[in-house]
This record gives C-alpha cells, sequence and structure tokens, in this order.
C-alpha cells in the first residue's frame, strides 16, 4: 500500500511538471532567431543561394572553418514541410553506405532522422513547418548535435 502512494505522488510531481513547463520539448525557428543565432556563433547567413526545395524562407549557415552548411527552410504549413522531409529522407537513402544506423524520432509536430555511416553524418529535423538540413562528416557529429541541442531541434 505504502509503495502505492509512492508511485502516485511521483506520477503527480511528473504531471505537474509537465504541465507547469508548457509540455515544451521543441522550438519553432524563425527566419530571424535562425539568422541572430547563428550569426552569434559566427556562421554567415545568405538568402542567396538555390534551395533544393520551394519554400518560403531558405536560409543557409555557412562558416569557414566547418565543412558543412546549415539549411533551414521555411514553409507556408506543415504539411508542405512534412512532404520536403520526407523527400530529403528518401534521397539520403541511397547516398548512405549499407552499413549505416538511421534513427528516425517522429512526434505530433516533429520529427528527426540521423543518418550515420563511417565517413558522413546527416540529420535531417522538422518542427512544425521549418526544416532544418545539415549534411557533414562523422568528424563533426558532436558539433551537429550541439547545433541543433541549441535550437531544440
Amino acid at each position: 500500500m505504502k509503495n502505492k502512494s509512492i508511485i502516485i505522488g511521483i506520477v503527480i510531481i511528473v504531471i505537474v511538471c509537465i504541465i507547469t513547463t508548457g509540455c515544451v520539448f521543441y522550438n519553432v525557428v524563425d527566419k530571424e532567431e535562425f539568422n541572430k543565432h547563428f550569426t552569434a556563433l559566427g556562421y554567415s547567413i545568405s538568402d542567396t543561394e538555390e534551395a533544393k526545395y520551394e519554400a518560403d524562407t531558405y536560409l543557409v549557415a555557412t562558416k569557414e572553418d566547418v565543412p558543412y552548411k546549415v539549411e533551414y527552410y521555411e514553409f507556408e504549413n506543415e504539411v508542405e514541410a512534412k512532404k520536403v522531409y520526407e523527400k530529403y529522407k528518401d534521397s539520403i537513402v541511397d547516398y548512405i553506405t549499407a552499413n549505416t544506423e538511421n534513427q528516425e524520432t517522429k512526434g505530433a509536430v516533429f520529427a528527426k532522422i540521423v543518418a550515420e555511416s563511417t565517413d558522413d553524418y546527416i540529420v535531417i529535423s522538422r518542427v512544425k513547418n521549418t526544416l532544418i538540413f545539415i549534411d557533414g562528416t562523422h568528424d563533426y557529429k558532436d558539433s551537429i548535435d550541439d547545433i541543433l541541442k541549441d535550437i531544440k531541434y
């Protein structure tokens, strides 16, 4: 009986914590936030590069000392973002070698896939109507993960 009370108490505490924090585990980054965040990290931001997919907003963050770029897409709605996410996901399947461990996480308003091989480290992350794509090398895995963690993608 005492164990049940403890378990119920823990469940109530967890529920209260989730409710009071707004249950936000993701962050929708708009183009101004993307620009501000990556500029502060020393990246150059461009909107003149040609996007692989049509979007309302397309920005690219590049930095001389890193061999990857961070692509940011903002779409009119979540349906369009989901379509492009799936197209990107399909496009990396053939690119990554057979020994790849693909890890995909999905939720109500987000999806993320990490494709990893001996040399390559590719991440596609979607939150609502936005998408971030990074095609990097395995040597920069931690750096790429930190970037996405900072912006909650």
